[in-house]
């Protein structure tokens, strides 16, 4: 299978792919040795990662260079957006992780039940299985295969098959590292390959893609109930008050809609704007997009790189396309350059956009901006809550008490408020929505707990002792427990009192086989 450069269209490298025929097997034999696995302890798994992360620290500037020229974006935001957040990511589960799936003492309430000593313990499911897409081809994987080796899983990885040489890499530094082959497996592929990775008998499946991918593999997953965890699409909505900075409030519009070219899940795909201050934002930032720079994100100084391949260029300009047909006007940019294998569109922001057109409710993914006016705080958040996604938002605002107002009323699985995806960085906050944008959260302590089940566990101490609870039905036991349900949850002393005459009487009378 072919590596292309999307910047160039030069051949890159070449991967061998799986056979559909072997997942199960390696599947197998993964799970034999993940036995093994999770009965080292949590420390050593830790020192692994460790080591994985020492590796990947020291060839940093070779990661950044692959990953700019397979995917594309500035060789800036591959430390940026990809090597600074999983080094963090190491940082912070191998530091926390203890404290966070520790055995949960289970308390029971019920008397007769005090004899018991129980707990809960937190479990790897076993294989578990993560498909990534190739927009963040080291962050998105890796924000997963960490806490799944660390809780004791073992994992087969897909990478996609437009970065599968950034995904060699992490399986070359894990391995490295001292990661059994068999714990961390790669297999490389199209979708056949993913098709039979779904199909086979693994204990949870991690999907990071589109909405119309995530909803058929659910469909796939639930005629064998297999658990899944689906990170899929946004249509993030950027709210511009009226009392907001403009000037960052402009250059957070700026670098939320096209950090990547676009090509993020919680990039900024709507910007709102109070009609007060609508004017100065949008020349604010139709001045700041004029000095971007795009082309090939391997060369210096270049601010947007390309589209990655020639679907998602034909998808973008469809919905620019279909926006202007109904009304949209460009305001700034607006070129679409297809170089006979190379696919390069400029930032654009659009204007007058009516609200049934594809580019107000589809997800984009690319460096395309929408700006709509608005007159109220109750106008925006319903312009806002007005999607099918619910990823992220953010709120511009120099009163904190107002933005939180209206923070609270998203209905989003985040909001930030003056900033713009960044929190996605932050190994302890925690990513995922309601709606279609998935089932499932990557980082913090919600991540970790995506990897594991719990599982409870009991000891009966008084192990001669018959319960009462036990045969026989006698009408002693009878009025035993309804004095005892009287005496543990009536609110009305009178009643408590009573039954008390009740119980003893009746416990003498109770008979056990």
């Amino acid at each position: 299978m072919d590596s292309l450069d999307p910047a160039t269209g030069n051949l890159m490298g070449e991967v061998e792919t799986t056979s559909p025929d072997s997942i199960r097997g390696i599947i197998a034999e993964a799970r034999t040795a993940q036995l093994e696995w999770s009965q080292l302890s949590l420390r050593k798994r830790s020192h692994l990662l460790q080591q994985f992360a020492e590796i990947l620290l020291s060839r940093k500037k070779i990661v950044a260079e692959l990953i700019s020229r397979e995917n594309g974006k500035p060789v800036a935001e591959s430390y940026t957006s990809e090597i600074i957040p999983v080094l963090d990511i190491v940082k912070y589960y191998t530091s926390r992780s203890a404290k966070a799936i520790k055995d949960r003492r289970v308390h029971n309430r019920i008397p007769l039940m005090k004899t018991k000593k129980a707990f809960v313990r937190y479990e790897p499911y076993g294989v578990i299985g993560i498909i990534s897409p190739w927009n963040y081809p080291l962050l998105l994987p890796l924000g997963q295969i960490i806490p799944a080796l660390l809780t004791g899983n073992a994992v087969v990885f897909k990478p996609s098959e437009y970065t599968p040489l950034v995904g060699d890499l992490i399986a070359q530094f894990l391995w490295e590292a001292g990661i059994p082959r068999k714990i961390f497996n790669i297999v490389q592929g199209g979708g056949d390959v993913g098709a039979a990775l779904l199909s086979s008998k693994i204990n949870k499946m991690f999907f990071t893609g589109s909405t119309t991918t995530g909803k058929k593999i659910s469909e796939l997953a639930a005629k064998t109930l297999m658990p899944l965890s689906l990170e899929l699409g946004g249509k993030d909505a950027m709210i511009v008050l009226d009392d907001a900075d403009i000037d960052s409030a402009a250059s957070g519009a700026l670098w939320g809609a096209f950090m990547n070219a676009g090509q993020t899940c919680v990039s900024v795909e709507r910007c709102f704007v109070h009609d007060k201050v609508y004017d100065y934002f949008l020349a604010t930032l139709q001045a700041k997009t004029k000095t971007l720079r795009t082309g090939n994100g391997s060369e210096t100084g270049i601010d947007i790189g390309p589209i990655i391949h020639k679907a998602q260029f034909d998808t973008i300009k469809f919905q620019v396309e279909d926006a202007v047909r109904k009304g949209a006007r460009i305001a700034a940019g607006g070129d679409f350059m297809d170089r006979g294998g190379t696919y390069f569109i400029s930032p654009t922001v659009l204007l007058d956009l009516p609200m049934e057109c594809s580019l107000m409710n589809d997800e984009t993914f690319g460096p395309i901006l929408p700006i709509i006016k608005f007159t109220s705080d109750e106008e925006a958040v319903r312009l806002a809550n007005n999607s099918r996604f619910g990823l992220s938002a953010s709120v511009w605002t120099a009163d904190k008490r107002r933005g939180m107002a209206i923070a609270r009323r998203l209905q989003t699985g985040a909001v930030i408020l003056n900033d713009v995806i960044s929190y996605y960085g932050n190994s302890d906050g925690v990513v995922g929505g309601p709606k279609e944008s998935g089932t499932g959260h990557v980082h913090g302590r919600e991540g970790l707990l995506e990897m594991v089940y719990p599982k409870y566990y009991e000891v009966e101490r008084a192990r001669r002792t018959k319960k009462l609870w036990w045969y026989r039905y006698d009408a002693a036991l009878l009025s035993f427990f309804e004095a005892a349900t009287d005496f543990l949850f009536s609110k009305s002393l009178f009643k408590k009192t009573k039954s008390l005459f009740n119980l003893v009487p009746n416990f003498l009378r109770i008979k056990k086989i």
